[in-house]
């Protein structure tokens, strides 16, 4: 399973944005206001398979339920 700390420091310029991660290179493929544009985005750079994921604005904090 893939860790998405493991991105670090690389999340800070997509805040408020989805991204797609190759799970296999552990790398942001694409990127999008939208999933559908960040899937687009990495289609365009070659990959098919990708783990979607929302940055959350950094302003402000998200507490899930248990």
């Amino acid at each position: 399973m893939f860790d998405i700390s493991a991105l670090g420091r690389q999340l800070e310029k997509y805040e408020d944005k989805w991204i797609a991660i190759d799970e296999s290179e552990e790398k942001i493929v694409g990127v999008g206001e939208t999933a559908v544009e960040a899937t687009a985005d990495a289609e365009r750079n070659g990959y098919q398979e990708t783990i979607l994921f929302k940055v959350p604005s950094f302003e402000s904090a998200f507490i899930p339920l248990a």
